[in-house]
């Protein structure tokens, strides 16, 4: 049989690697803020599996749990480091990124409250559903 034969012609396997790898972003953006984090394939050796993993678990939740662990980890064998340290740096700053995450969430709940009141003011029955819903996400009932 020659190459004739193939139904598809004459072909060469780097070109169908080639054409293949056109299929993925030739980048992807990914904003955490203040900073954006662009992948391609200048900075990635697996570009599109690089956007697979970020779709799953975000740089943000990656460095996140890391730091979660690191942290663990350093107060199970200093549970005081010295001030100077670079852990004691760390865990300050990690205390920081706690404070930060707590008023993000306490101004998200405002803004839930402000909504609930408006909502009371606009529409009732949509109020009644909705502080319901959340009654029972809170009572752990649903």
């Amino acid at each position: 049989m020659t190459t004739d034969a193939i139904p598809f012609g004459n072909w060469n396997p780097t070109d169908v690697w080639r054409q293949w790898l056109q299929l993925a972003p030739n980048s992807l953006v990914q904003p955490i803020l203040p900073v954006t984090f662009n992948i391609n394939s200048n900075n990635s050796t697996a570009p599109q599996t690089e956007a697979n993993v970020v779709a799953v678990h975000s740089y943000g939740r990656q460095i996140g749990r890391i730091s979660d662990a690191l942290r663990a980890l350093i107060l199970a064998e200093h549970p005081t480091p010295a001030e100077r340290e670079p852990f004691a740096d760390f865990l300050a700053m990690w205390d920081e990124i706690e404070q930060v995450k707590t008023g993000s969430a306490t101004a998200r709940l405002e803004q839930i409250a402000s909504d609930l009141a408006l909502l009371k003011k606009k529409d009732r029955e949509e109020f009644k559903r909705v502080r319901d819903a959340m009654q029972q996400a809170l009572d752990g009932t649903k």
